[in-house]
């Protein structure tokens, strides 16, 4: 894992899926602010127990003076899902606000999503690939690309290093899609697929997550580097629930009837300038099994929206 050490770092999102476990991590060596709403104090308090210090406040506040006013690193993994009514507000125009406030920061690491590619048929994503509104989840995709276009010019006008990371299903014992349809096996609930298409994912397990978000500071630049994250290891929704079956000791029924396409992310240049993703898709399953089901936290937590 990339070290980072001795820096002041501000996490937003910090009670949820994808941000807690990298503000636990970050607060081992660093001084870390956790900013979220905090709506469930057990939140707060596990986040403080990690040695962070939480920061209790609504990103769709316009006034960030509750917010410290310098840090090293901003990770950026607020985010609010499309049925909310403030999800602009959030998702994109926060996204700008703090780009803005901590200009100054040596990286900042947004957390975007895969949500935002054009359906591309049965094929991975590059990078590359041309922005479109993802199937059932149109606003999210909206505010998501509206986001991306912000900070590059935040970047290059205030010479502010941005890493976009853009998430393809990450999940663990705390929640994620995949998680969910573990759950739906489990419970005997048929699983929701995409019809007439392969349905492949590449699913990151939350300790890959967390490594692949803390490398991605060392890799800002100004301008934006834009990176996918998501396993090294593509697999069906159908693979991944028989693997889930045969762990559980029960036969995973499926309907087709999701309207989300599927998406997955080609890993190339994560691979190249990250590394890898370590834990396998059989041993990730198997991690989210063994867990308790009273540790799952919901898909609105969760910044790649669909969380396939």
């Amino acid at each position: 894992m990339v070290q980072v050490s001795g820096k002041r770092v501000l996490v937003t999102g910090a009670s949820g899926l994808v941000a807690l476990p990298v503000a636990r991590e970050l607060a081992k060596s660093n001084e870390v602010f956790a900013v979220a709403r905090y709506s469930n104090p057990e939140q707060k308090r596990i986040v403080e127990e990690a040695g962070a210090k939480a920061v209790s406040f609504d990103l769709a506040d316009s006034d960030l003076s509750p917010l410290p006013k310098e840090v090293d690193i901003v990770i950026n993994y607020a985010v609010l899902s499309p049925s909310h009514p403030q999800h602009y507000e959030v998702n994109t125009g926060a996204t700008g606000r703090l780009a803005r406030r901590y200009r100054d920061a040596e990286a900042f690491v947004h957390g975007s999503t895969g949500s935002l590619y054009a359906y591309q048929g049965e094929r991975p994503l590059r990078e590359d690939d041309p922005y479109g509104l993802h199937t059932s989840i149109e606003p999210y995709s909206a505010s998501k690309i509206a986001a991306e276009f912000l900070l590059r010019h935040i970047s290059e006008d205030y010479g502010l290093p941005v890493t976009m990371v853009r998430i393809f299903s990450f999940y663990g014992p705390r929640g994620g899609g995949v998680t969910e349809r573990i759950d739906q096996v489990a419970r005997g609930e048929p699983v929701n697929v995409y019809p007439g298409v392969r349905n492949v994912f590449t699913p990151l397990y939350e300790d890959d997550y967390v490594e692949k978000t803390i490398g991605a500071a060392g890799i800002a630049k100004v301008g934006t580097e834009v990176i996918n994250l998501g396993g090294s290891e593509a697999v069906t929704t159908q693979e991944y629930c028989q693997i889930a079956g045969e762990i559980l000791g029960k036969e995973p029924k499926f309907v087709n009837n999701s309207l989300a396409y599927p998406i997955w992310a080609d890993t190339t240049k994560m691979e190249r300038l990250l590394g890898p993703s370590k834990v396998s898709v059989r041993e990730g399953i198997r991690r989210s099994i063994e867990a308790t089901q009273g540790s799952r936290v919901t898909t609105a937590h969760v910044i790649g929206v669909p969380a396939d």
